[in-house]
């Protein structure tokens, strides 16, 4: 009897998650559809890219940690920004060591197979899923994009645009999303959040609402910019996904077995297993656009990436439920 219960849960986990992962990608296939057709330009998608990078992410961040954080009931919540750093070192080491033998001329494929979409695909991803547990799903994966746009926007930088020597200022790393981050925890820690009044929280709370369905717009409108003409060696993309899909959700697992985490908090595991799992950093193509690189191998490994991640994502999921 327990193999065919097993059974019944893998499934009905994973089209659970192929579904929600459907939905969320048809609001991209959009996004992609108006780029392609031109309805939609370029300029177009980084002026709804300012607004949530300035506004709505910022708004949704700070409303979060300020409603959900709560640090005696959550004394370790300093360990997820460690933690999306952790997923990046791990796709990191592995891609070297399948890589080296290209390298350096291979450098700027490490990124891809190391560090994860950890806000656009994994927001509109958890309000599919979770819809009861959005908000405590949204601060988790916001205390992890913590530790992952610093490595992302400094390695990552210099990785993806091939190893040149491009600027790296501190200014990029102080984001008005790392600001909400910080402010938010700050407010929370000193206990100033219960004099902000509650006008002015539900109208932050309101703006950051926004945050999901355009960010999910967002995502679809940059891969629908990628060329179709040339696709990367077909041991490349091996090489990629293995890491990506394969070796970096497995290490995740096991360590999250040794150390008990989806006893101790099931949700926080999902969390962790979808950041360990998502495609590569729509931020790494934005990166090769403005500072160099090679856009048409990165741009169809991406693609390929977020095909392949409709099946794979559900997959490690269900698996993750049996376990």
């Amino acid at each position: 009897m327990v193999q065919p219960i097993m059974l019944e849960v893998f499934l009905k986990t994973f089209n659970t998650n192929s579904l929600a992962l459907v939905q969320v990608l048809l609001i991209a296939l959009a996004g992609a559809i108006l780029v392609r057709k031109k309805i939609f330009k370029p300029s177009d998608v980084k002026g709804l890219s300012v607004i949530i990078i300035n506004v709505l992410l910022p708004s949704m961040i700070f409303s979060r940690i300020i409603d959900k954080l709560d640090p005696k009931n959550f004394p370790l919540w300093w360990v997820l920004p460690l933690v999306g750093i952790g997923l990046i070192l791990v796709g990191i080491i592995f891609a070297v060591l399948l890589f080296y033998r290209d390298l350096p001329e291979k450098r700027s494929l490490l990124p891809i197979a190391s560090m994860q979409n950890a806000g656009y695909l994994a927001l509109p991803l958890g309000h599919a899923v979770y819809p009861e547990q959005f908000e405590l799903f949204s601060l988790y994966v916001f205390l992890i994009i913590m530790g992952v746009n610093p490595i992302l926007w400094s390695v990552g930088k210099f990785l993806s645009t091939g190893g040149k020597m491009v600027e790296i200022s501190w200014k990029q790393f102080i984001t008005p999303p790392f600001i909400a981050n910080l402010t938010g925890i700050f407010f929370v820690l000193t206990g100033l959040h219960i004099y902000i009044p509650k006008v002015v929280f539900n109208a932050i709370d309101l703006t950051g609402s926004a945050t999901v369905p355009i960010a999910n717009f967002i995502l679809g409108a940059v891969l629908g910019g990628i060329s179709l003409r040339v696709w990367p060696s077909f041991w490349d993309i091996v090489r990629m996904l293995g890491v990506k899909f394969l070796i970096i959700p497995f290490v995740t697992v096991l360590a999250m077995i040794l150390l008990n985490v989806k006893e101790t908090n099931s949700l926080l595991s999902d969390v962790i297993l979808i950041q360990a799992v998502s495609p590569p950093a729509i931020g790494i193509l934005i990166q090769i656009r403005n500072y160099g690189g090679d856009e048409q191998e990165s741009g169809s490994l991406l693609l390929i990436s977020y095909a392949a991640c409709i099946v794979i994502i559900p997959f490690w999921m269900a698996l993750w439920n049996v376990i």
